[in-house]
């Protein structure tokens, strides 16, 4: 018998994954080709780029100019830095070489004549992708470089043998909007269908057959941990007033 929050796990994946199923309404996020063109496909082979981002820690030398380096500064959550003479400057979404051609120019244009600036990310804040659903482990995954779909659900030990291939829910946030698409990552493994990138924050839930109706309201209603939790409620309640098999 599954562990009580094994079954969370299980059902919350279940629940967002298949918010429609044969029984239930209609589907609620793009399917198929229009899942690709609401999070496309990526390309987990090309060079990364690595943008400065919120908790960053970052080093800023000023060529000849100590009193304006920054051994150690770390980006706040708006993403910005505090430097010497320029005051706050926004890192946030830049390269480290893209930043420094930046604070060159902000410099040039009142402090320093030809000024030289080199900047470093020193420590990068922790990327993470949350995996759950019908697979082996599910949790809140460190991203290593660049992944695919394919490579998340490995994160997470792969699917479990209750695993609907063809219901791989992916979530993103895209300019402040939440959105997502099912994936059939049978057909990404077989090589059928391309594979997508899986960027910092996404969610992946594989789900499973035999899910009654879903509790929509949930998915955009409650943090994550409540969700759990009302799902276990739910699941207990279900079990006990009735028996029969899910359809």
């Amino acid at each position: 018998m599954l562990s009580k929050w094994c079954r969370v796990a299980l059902g919350f994946g279940i629940m967002l994954a298949t918010a429609a199923c044969s029984t239930g309404p209609d589907p609620i996020l793009p399917v198929g080709s229009a899942a690709y063109e609401v999070i496309p496909e990526g390309n987990v082979f090309a060079p990364r780029r690595v943008e400065i981002g919120p908790s960053d820690t970052l080093r800023v030398t000023v060529f000849r100019e100590p009193d304006l380096s920054l051994d150690s500064v770390i980006v706040d959550p708006d993403g910005n830095i505090q430097i010497p003479l320029l005051g706050t400057v926004d890192a946030a979404g830049l390269t480290a070489a893209e930043f420094g051609r930046d604070l060159e120019r902000r410099f040039a244009t009142r402090f320093l004549v030809d000024p030289s600036v080199t900047v470093a990310i020193t420590q990068s804040s922790q990327r993470q992708v949350t995996v759950a659903g019908a697979v082996t482990q599910p949790g809140v995954f460190e991203i290593p470089g660049r992944i695919s779909l394919v490579d998340a659900v490995a994160l997470a030990r792969g699917p479990t043998n209750i695993a609907k291939y063809d219901q791989v829910v992916v979530f993103r946030r895209v300019s402040g909007e939440r959105v997502g698409g099912v994936f059939d990552l049978g057909a990404i493994s077989a090589g059928i269908s391309p594979d997508i990138e899986i960027l910092a924050g996404d969610q992946v839930i594989v789900g499973t057959d035999g899910l009654k109706q879903a509790y929509r309201d949930a998915l955009q209603a409650a943090p994550l941990l409540n969700v759990f939790q009302t799902f276990a409620v739910l699941s207990d309640s279900n079990n006990n007033n009735d028996n029969s098999p899910s359809n």
